[in-house]
């Protein structure tokens, strides 16, 4: 067990019988070592049952809404978990005295994709662990040392936030990443038409993106309405392009790049790229980050005379 694993057990732990808490949301153990699974702790006893690796992928924030709509509830949180967070405050869906943060300092996240294509096999993985060097593998023959670029998630490699950017209690240190990977767009008009095209036609709509998303609380999603009717549910890449082109709308000064929706697309879709492009646009714009806890509301939520007409071409 690592040193903050053990310090964020006993926050935990502190707060549950401390405080009004009725439960604390964090990660536990999945049912292999290089995965983990949201645990809803409500005892203190349980406290145990809490894990931090590099496995804890989950952005939790999204069961905030409802669970911390009339009552306090604690959350392990990492720094893109607590920018969901404090957007969900901004835009009213929680209060942040219903929401004990304890934050933590990343060195992000691995993709169990990338894992997969090592020298090793997945079932043989039995932990795993920052170090110095990298990433420390432990199978059951040998121990490997993977780079950040051979294991990272994608989001994790392009994230300079590693830091909680609010916390009611913080453990452990960020580490800056070695490398920012660029956009893998192209970025001629016709070539971006053609590589969106491509990714879409492969989207079944299965809505998973949306799902596992903490900004897409609409208790009836504008894909769902009936009248008016924005988007059929044939899974044609005409309807996708709908789908995704207004979703990414609905996130703009939003989204604050967990990449959640990247990683649970059963055919692979980059749809994370999309929406740090638009974060980027909104960014140099208005100069206005999603997630900035020195914003009281959200960039379409805010007016200024100086600001950018979009209408204005000249």
């Amino acid at each position: 067990m690592s040193d903050i694993e053990n310090k964020i057990r006993e926050e935990a732990k502190k707060a549950l019988e401390s405080s009004d808490l009725s439960v604390v949301i964090g990660w536990g153990a999945g049912s292999v070592p290089f995965k983990t699974t949201p645990v809803f702790i409500d005892k203190a006893e349980d406290v145990d049952k809490l894990v931090w690796n590099p496995a804890c992928v989950n952005n939790l924030a999204i069961y905030l809404p409802k669970l911390a709509a009339d009552k306090k509830v604690g959350i392990v949180a990492k720094p893109c978990d607590i920018r969901s967070i404090i957007a969900l405050i901004q835009e009213k869906q929680i209060k942040r005295e219903n929401v004990y943060i304890i934050g933590l300092g990343c060195a992000g996240v691995v993709d169990a994709f990338n894992l997969d294509s090592q020298d090793f096999h997945l079932q043989d993985v039995t932990g795993l662990d920052w170090t110095n060097e990298g990433l420390k593998v432990s199978t059951t023959s040998c121990d490997y040392t993977l780079s950040c670029s051979d294991c990272l998630r994608d989001m994790c490699l392009v994230c300079t936030k590693r830091e909680p950017a609010m916390f009611d209690v913080k453990l452990g240190e960020a580490a800056k990443p070695s490398e920012i990977r660029e956009s893998l767009i192209p970025e001629l008009a016709e070539e971006r038409k053609a590589y969106w095209n491509e990714q879409f036609s492969k989207c079944i709509r299965c809505y998973a993106c949306r799902q596992v998303c903490p900004a897409c609380y609409c208790k009836v999603c504008f894909a769902d309405r009936v009248e008016p009717k924005w988007t059929a549910k044939k899974a044609t890449a005409e309807e996708a392009w709908m789908f995704h082109a207004t979703r990414m709308m609905h996130l703009v000064g939003r989204c604050i790049g967990c990449g959640e929706c990247e990683r649970v697309c059963p055919v692979g879709i980059p749809i994370a790229e999309l929406a740090r492009e638009m974060a980027e646009a909104v960014k140099k714009t208005y100069d206005y980050e999603a997630g900035d806890p020195n914003q009281e509301s959200p960039v379409l939520g805010q007016y200024n005379e100086n600001d950018f007409d979009p209408a204005h071409h000249g």
